[in-house]
């Protein structure tokens, strides 16, 4: 019998800890290994690389259960098909008339999808999530290639995600105080920046039967968790 994340941890409240859990201990075991790297200590830089290993493992595994049964992987297939379609069809078009054909498909993708677009903002709690951790890469992007006097490029790199994982934190937790289901949760921060990138290669949602085989009708809530 396989192992199920949700049949260990029958509860939405042990599913949200255990897995904040299994970041936090990642989180130390990126730290430790930093200072072995720090004291040259070559038998605790293997170990670490062991027990980083076996850690990241089991958080994809854990993502990609949660992932199957919330049918997130479902609908990412689709969406990457038809972007696939589009893609094809870019190939065709740049050799004649360059990159113009992208962002003049973009722009319509955009405005095809717009009223799907605003089932977003039922979720801004996600969108600022996101939005902080595209400040927290730029910014500390940046920083890596000005240079921070005192601070080299490992050390700020053990910061980007100290930080990341606080902002995850706070999201997952604010999550489960609103009771949302951790398969949900996962659903959507998956499916958002998969979207993001959508809007810029799925042209043939433009035609409304594809638009409605994808994202169902006008003002369904495809983020949602499928009931």
């Amino acid at each position: 019998m396989t192992l199920s994340f949700e049949k260990i941890f029958p509860t939405e409240e042990e599913r949200y800890e255990k897995y904040i859990w299994l970041i936090k201990l990642t989180i130390i075991a990126n730290i430790c290994a930093y200072i072995a790297i720090i004291l040259a200590d070559a038998d605790a830089m293997n170990l670490m690389r062991v027990v980083k290993f076996v850690l990241w493992t089991v958080i994809y595994i854990v993502l990609l259960q949660t992932a199957w049964k919330s049918r997130a992987l479902h609908f990412m297939l689709r969406l990457w098909l038809c972007a696939a379609s589009s893609a094809a069809i870019l190939a065709a078009l740049i050799p004649f008339f360059g990159f113009l054909p992208m962002l003049f498909g973009s722009v319509i993708t955009i405005f095809a999808n717009r009223k799907h677009l605003k089932i977003f903002l039922r979720y801004k709690d996600f969108l600022k999530y996101l939005a902080a951790c595209f400040g927290i890469g730029f910014l500390m992007n940046m920083a890596g290639e000005i240079g921070v006097p005192g601070i080299n490029n490992a050390t700020l790199y053990q910061i980007k995600q100290l930080l990341l994982f606080y902002v995850l934190w706070r999201l997952l937790r604010h999550e489960c105080k609103q009771g949302r289901p951790f398969r949900e949760t996962i659903r959507i921060l998956m499916l958002m920046p998969a979207f993001g990138v959508f809007l810029l290669l799925g042209w043939l949602t433009i035609i409304p039967m594809f638009r409605k085989g994808l994202f169902g009708e006008e003002g369904h809530d495809f983020l949602a968790l499928e009931r």
